[in-house]
């Protein structure tokens, strides 16, 4: 495992953070508990809880809890409560921390992940609450909204969650650029566009047209993909979402890359992508592809 400077706190993390979300949740305690130990065995110490189950929080407390504190780094995301409703009040924040601190053992959390807040909907107290909660180190934001500028220029917010991939929209690009002049602490999210989750389709070759008295004329060459981006799925000895890993880890200015991996073949393998680099001809050929896919659009 490769690993990154956290901001400028001296500490490091692992190069990809393992979500723990509501699909490793499904796995049970034991399928919880050995994705949380392989993950270790992969060298990968940061980790990101998506979800306030109750058997993931309290599973991946124990887990965690082997290994020595100061190593980690444990994100938590606060959104949407089991009831479906928000509360980013001062007490219903507290409450949510305090919950998730009790259920797993942790004394305290690295960062905390506001999802998606909107304009009206973080109240100052809230922030400030926040700040003078020993419980919690960092404060982080999560969001694609247009609203993700203010609060990034705000200064109030040290971590930001954002979309880093080769098919990465306008604001998007503005919120990544915002967050580096404001010196935040970056993990890239969503690194494997969904647009690119299935391989594309190629074109069908065109039938030969017939010449002079029915022969044949030269076989026609067969059209390229469709998708710019279909060299992807072809390139030797690389899986499409590897590439799309390795090239978001290209990016020095970010502190790690955010993985879905609810299972541990997928995460051993992304894990591995890691310590490769990738073909030296990749970076000029996504980027084509991408100047190709925006003139289409």
């Amino acid at each position: 495992m490769r690993y990154r400077p956290l901001g400028e706190v001296g500490s490091a993390v692992s190069a990809i953070t393992l979500t723990l979300d509501a699909a490793v949740a499904a796995s049970g305690a034991n399928g919880i508990r050995n994705l949380i130990d392989t993950a270790v065995e992969e060298g990968v110490n940061s980790f990101f809880i998506d979800s306030l189950d109750p058997t993931l929080i309290r599973t991946a407390g124990e887990a965690l809890r082997q290994v020595d504190r100061d190593l980690l780094h444990i994100s938590l995301t606060v959104g949407p409560l089991p009831n479906g409703k928000r509360n980013f009040t001062p007490e219903g924040l507290s409450a949510v921390i305090g919950a998730v601190l009790k259920a797993s053992g942790l004394v305290y959390l690295d960062t905390v992940i506001l999802d998606d807040p909107s304009e009206s909907e973080l109240p100052s107290q809230s922030l400030k609450s926040l700040r003078e909660d020993t419980r919690v180190k960092r404060l982080g934001l999560r969001g694609n909204s247009e609203v993700m500028e203010v609060y990034i220029h705000s200064g109030r917010f040290d971590v930001l969650y954002t979309p880093s991939h080769i098919q990465m929209d306008a604001r998007q690009r503005s919120c990544l650029r915002s967050a580096r002049e404001q010196q935040m602490i970056v993990f890239s999210t969503d690194y494997f566009p969904k647009s690119l989750l299935t391989a594309p389709k190629r074109a069908a070759a065109p039938e030969p047209q017939k010449g002079l008295f029915g022969l044949g004329r030269k076989k026609p060459v067969a059209e390229e993909a469709s998708n710019p981006f279909a060299f992807l799925y072809s390139t030797p000895g690389w899986e499409a979402e590897d590439l799309c890993l390795a090239h978001a880890l290209l990016d020095p200015s970010l502190a790690g890359v955010v993985v879905h991996a609810p299972n541990v073949e997928r995460l051993k393998r992304l894990a591995k992508a890691c310590e490769r680099d990738m073909p030296v001809s990749l970076p000029a050929q996504l980027e084509m592809a991408r100047v190709t896919s925006s003139r289409a659009a």
